[in-house]
């Protein structure tokens, strides 16, 4: 009896770890990688070790190549390296530890399957968070100053909100990656009617919606939207509050660009408009870069001690205006070195050269283009068969099982976190950051486990 109390006790402290990760995102990568090597180390020990789950072997195959194809072709790039090996060195070491990450995974995966999940203290913790956060930009935005005394930037008022972040710009990231678990808190909240349902989905979607505006922070608002237009595709009993919030969000949009952003108030407009402008360009140009039109490219490394003899050779081109299509075009220079087989983790910085309209940044700021300069064709296709099995396993328990909107629902902000994730012309940091890779695992595998036996009914809702 007392054996079978500890290990309740034990299960549930391995759930109120899991749900700090919200607040561990505030706190910055330092709380991030703690927290998730005391999940680790105590996951090892409450499992004995045995933390590879039994469902899904074809999809933890999968994994475990892709982890260790980085680690290996990441040790090649050290040992065949012309230029910084001691990088490439650090950065095996680094590829080792992004093991974490497989581990996270699998202990989620485990907890899932022996029915030891329980998503309310992680609902409740991602919620408060990013609903304070969400009072917290409109205060400031507001009165200049948030509730724990942070003023905006003075460089860039009326234009950008960070909330308690302060002087880091990652408030709309914040509340893409856990504002949904508010938006979909009435999983957890009893005896609610269907009507209820739609006017809490509603003014949550619209607060949040409008607190990432706020924020300033673009790519962001894209996905929420983004998000929300796929949930309305996927969930017909929402229908009623999704489509009509699309269709005037498009609407609204449309006026906005039809007024040439003056409609937008302070800062925003400018803001607005440059993404806008910026993101045309990159839709258009980016066939430029992929057939090599040669009226944007040229071969000349650019050095400083030959900067006029580079000028005078690209002076009959044509300059890109968006930084990130510079980027974008920096990736894919670079892929091409190693194709197939990738240059190992973080090898952009190393590998890439300054040419024209080349801007070699720390990272490619695409996941997809981040994933074929580290692992080349043969790890983005191991990529892509994770989300792909992911995905599957998804959508056969969304849609082949008898459940109720509020059974179906508990799964959906993992669902639309990952599946913009998948976005593959999104701007994103470094996919194998803490920030980014941490929360991607831990989502994914919810997404991924969704078809295990008896899935719902041993969670604790």
């Amino acid at each position: 009896m007392v054996i079978i109390e500890k290990k309740i006790q034990s299960i549930s402290f391995l759930n109120i770890l899991l749900a700090l990760y919200p607040l561990a995102y505030i706190l910055g990568n330092l709380a991030i990688n703690l927290l998730s090597a005391i999940i680790i180390i105590f996951s090892l020990f409450i499992f004995k070790g045995k933390i590879i789950p039994s469902v899904n072997k074809n999809l933890t195959i999968v994994l475990i190549c892709f982890f260790s194809y980085l680690i290996l072709i990441t040790f090649f790039s050290y040992l065949f390296a012309e230029k910084e090996p001691e990088n490439f060195l650090n950065n095996f070491w680094k590829s080792i530890l992004y093991l974490r990450y497989l581990f996270l995974f699998f202990i989620v995966s485990l907890m899932i399957e022996k029915g030891f999940l329980n998503l309310k203290y992680f609902f409740i913790s991602a919620a408060s968070l990013s609903f304070v956060l969400g009072v917290d930009l409109i205060v400031q935005y507001n009165l200049g100053v948030d509730l724990f005394g942070f003023e905006q930037p003075e460089h860039l008022k009326n234009r950008r909100h960070s909330g308690f972040f302060g002087d880091e710009l990652i408030a709309g990231g914040y509340l893409y990656r856990f504002s949904f678990f508010a938006i979909f808190f009435f999983c957890f909240i009893k005896l609610i009617t269907r009507k209820q349902i739609y006017l809490f989905f509603f003014i949550t979607f619209i607060f949040f919606l409008i607190t990432i505006f706020i924020s300033g922070n673009r790519m962001p608002l894209v996905l929420f939207v983004f998000s929300i237009f796929i949930f309305s595709i996927i969930e017909k009993k929402l229908r009623y509050v999704s489509i009509p919030i699309i269709v005037l969000l498009i609407c609204f949009s449309a006026l906005i660009v039809k007024t040439e952003f003056k409609i937008l108030p302070g800062g925003f407009k400018n803001s607005i408009s440059s993404f806008y402008n910026k993101s045309s360009e990159i839709i258009l140009r980016s066939k430029d870069i992929v057939t090599n039109n040669p009226i944007y490219q040229h071969e000349m490394i650019y050095e400083d001690a030959k900067k006029t003899e580079f000028q005078e050779a690209t002076k009959n081109k044509i300059e890109f205006k968006s930084g990130h299509l510079k980027i974008f075009n920096a990736a894919i220079e670079t892929w091409k070195q190693n194709k197939l087989f990738g240059g190992g983790l973080r090898s952009f910085r190393i590998n890439c050269d300054f040419k024209f309209n080349v801007y070699c940044a720390q990272h490619s700021h695409n996941y997809f283009t981040e994933i074929l300069i580290n692992t080349g064709v043969i790890g983005l296709i191991l990529f892509l068969s994770i989300g792909l099995l992911s995905l599957k396993n998804f959508f056969n328990f969304y849609f082949s099982q008898n459940l109720i909107l509020i059974q179906r629902c508990v799964l959906i902000p993992f669902f639309l976190v990952i599946i913009s994730e998948f976005m593959p012309f999104r701007s994103a940091g470094n996919f194998f950051s803490t920030f980014n890779s941490t929360i991607f695992f831990i989502y994914l595998a919810l997404v991924a486990n969704a078809n295990s036996a008896n899935f719902i009914n041993k969670f604790k809702l």
